[in-house]
This record gives C-alpha cells, sequence and structure tokens, in this order.
C-alpha cells in the first residue's frame, strides 16, 4: 500500500513537472508582439550603443553611411521579429568584432554641447550686464555729485545758470 502511494506520488509530480514544462515553453516561443514605438526605441538604442563599421569613431547612428542605414533597418527587423535587445548586439557584435562593442556611450554630437555652452555663456553675459546697468542706475548720487573731475567753480557756474533758467 505504502509503495503504491508512493508511485502515484511520484508519477503525479511527473504529470505536473512536465505539464509546468509545456505550458512555459508555449509562452517563451510565442513572438514578441512589439508596437511600432518599442521597435523603434529599441533600434535607436542599439545603434546608439554599438559603433559603425563603416564611420570610424562614430555609433551607428551618427553614421551616415548607406551600408550603416542599412544595418539599422536591419536591426529593425529583427526587433521586430521578437529579438532581444542583448541578443542583436552580440549578433552584431558577432558579425563586425568585438571592437564595435561601445564600453562607455560618447556624446552625442560635440558641436550640439559646444553650441548649448556658447548660448549659456551669452545669456549669462547678457545677465550681468543687464544686472550692472541696473545697479548704476539704481545707485542714489549724492548732491554735490557732478561729472568727473568738476570743481567747485564749475559747480558755482551751474547753480548760476540753473537759477537764470528757472526765473
Amino acid at each position: 500500500m505504502r509503495s503504491l502511494m508512493h508511485v502515484a506520488l511520484v508519477l503525479g509530480l511527473a504529470i505536473f513537472f512536465v505539464v509546468g514544462l509545456s505550458i512555459s515553453g508555449i509562452a517563451l516561443a510565442q513572438d514578441v508582439a512589439r508596437t511600432p514605438d518599442e521597435v523603434s526605441r529599441m533600434t535607436r538604442e542599439i545603434s546608439q550603443e554599438v559603433l559603425s563599421p563603416y564611420c570610424p569613431g562614430k555609433t551607428l547612428a551618427m553614421c551616415p553611411s548607406g551600408a550603416a542605414g542599412d544595418t539599422r533597418r536591419e536591426i529593425q527587423e529583427l526587433a521586430r521579429g521578437g529579438m532581444d535587445k542583448e541578443a542583436i548586439k552580440d549578433e552584431l557584435i558577432a558579425r563586425f568584432g568585438e571592437e564595435f562593442r561601445m564600453h562607455e556611450a560618447p556624446p552625442e554630437d560635440n558641436l550640439k554641447l559646444l553650441g548649448a555652452l556658447v548660448v549659456g555663456l551669452g545669456l549669462s553675459i547678457g545677465a550681468v550686464a543687464v544686472l550692472v546697468r541696473r545697479r548704476r542706475g539704481d545707485a542714489p548720487r549724492a548732491a554735490d555729485d557732478g561729472v568727473d573731475g568738476q570743481s567747485a567753480e564749475d559747480d558755482a557756474y551751474l547753480k548760476e545758470l540753473r537759477s537764470e533758467y528757472q526765473d
């Protein structure tokens, strides 16, 4: 009796295991349905993470070569077909060579960075100039302040002219 229960338990566990594996296998075998936005995002990310064999020092995304465009379209097809990001990158690296694997992303475009710095610097200089002009215009002036280098004689003359003008 005990061995019969033992056999039934082992058989039940085996059936449970086989059914579980087949269900998970079916789920894994299904094509990954990606939206066009996901495919586009994945293509862009992969293109920015793999160096171009057609344009030295640039990623596939930055390379204007027609062959790089063909490679980007191929990446898009693989992503649309359900292949995951790392598998696509590994396939590209296997084809082009390990030296095209990027370890650190380069800046998108040095010209854009330079442009942003110039604009920021220009805005900063403009803001400082405006503040300096405001401070000079708002500064209280003493009653005896006149034009730089003005003498007491000039002050007396100006005072006389003002009084004649007001009369």
